[in-house]
């Protein structure tokens, strides 16, 4: 099978908008979470756990909690943060310039470059609309019908 020999949690950190999709049960994110376990493994940053837990109503708390329980967050490092300084740094056109603004996506990413995983986003606005050399990025078009079908993998 594709993927047996790669270390679970490694391949592909996701980030928040396909969790919270999957969480408020879209099938797409459904297909494609199943999709990247097969294929690798899936991690989280503790950003987007963070994210989701401040947009989580609370019928959602158990299917979330259980999601999170499956796939736990991986921790902010000092090296992160010191990444992510040099992502706003070096493309402010994704991340921009001040502190707030495009923080949790740049630590995000950088939790991405530190283990080595491709970073699987909806989010087209921070990361696809310039390069970004560090990093491998898979971007989901959210519009489309069959999520795994967009994955360039």
């Amino acid at each position: 099978m594709a993927g047996e020999d790669l270390q679970p949690s490694s391949d592909f950190l996701l980030d928040t908008g396909i969790i919270i999709r999957h969480l408020r049960n879209d099938k797409r994110a459904h297909d494609l979470l199943d999709h990247l376990e097969e294929t690798g493994g899936i991690s989280v940053s503790a950003i987007t756990y963070l994210e989701i837990l401040i947009q989580c109503e609370p019928h959602e708390e158990e299917s979330t909690r259980l999601f999170f329980e499956r796939v736990p967050p991986l921790d902010v490092s000092q090296e992160i943060a010191r990444k992510a300084a040099s992502l706003i740094k070096k493309y402010p056109t994704a991340f921009g310039k001040q502190i707030g603004r495009g923080t949790p996506d740049a630590l995000i990413a950088a939790t991405a470059w530190e283990g080595g995983s491709t970073l699987v986003t909806l989010n087209t606005r921070h990361f696809v609309k310039e390069p970004i050399a560090e990093l491998s990025i898979q971007a989901v078009d959210q519009n489309a019908r069959d999520w795994v079908t967009t994955l360039e993998i």
